[in-house]
């Protein structure tokens, strides 16, 4: 995703996900020889293998995700007209400068320290009607048995969200 000073801020999904291929390749290929010098690497692996097959699978979700971002910027500065002044006009004024209906992300921070983001009570590719939704969901995941606030020994006071457009 491209932030609103015009940077490239995420990882190069497509480049991991072609390297995660290539190594799922050669552990396939070294699983249908067979040519293992004891049970213990071939279960090693097997292991390793499904590991990264596991891990293709949710990038490869991250990754359409991502390209559906990208096509709905892209289409909504085409409808500017000129490709530099829609570009141009995203970066400098944000989302709110194209004809596009804003999306959202959601997160979950503590209140105190440096506003650390609670791991996993992030959403995104919200509209603006599921967020009231969302935010008690959050808060609810947080502080149910087991959850982060358990584990830290906080309460609901102790979070807070951030709601940012995009």
């Amino acid at each position: 995703m491209i932030t609103n000073l015009g940077l490239h801020s995420h990882r190069d999904l497509h480049t991991e996900l072609a390297t995660l291929r290539r190594e799922i390749a050669a552990l396939t290929g070294q699983v249908e020889t067979g040519l293992f010098h004891s049970w213990e690497n071939e279960h090693n692996t097997r292991g390793t293998l499904h590991s990264l097959q596991v891990q293709a699978t949710v990038l490869q979700a991250e990754a359409d995700a991502e390209d559906a971002n990208l096509a709905r910027l892209a289409h909504a500065i085409h409808l500017v007209g000129d490709l530099d002044l829609g570009f141009l006009a995203y970066v400098v004024y944000g989302p709110d400068a194209l004809p596009m209906e804003p999306r959202y992300e959601v997160r979950l921070i503590e209140r105190h320290g440096r506003g650390y983001t609670v791991p996993g009570l992030v959403r995104r590719n919200l509209t603006e009607d599921q967020l009231q939704d969302v935010k008690r969901e959050l808060y609810a995941e947080a502080l149910k048995p087991g959850g982060h606030a358990r584990l830290w020994g906080f309460d609901g006071r102790d979070y807070r969200t951030l709601v940012t457009k995009y």
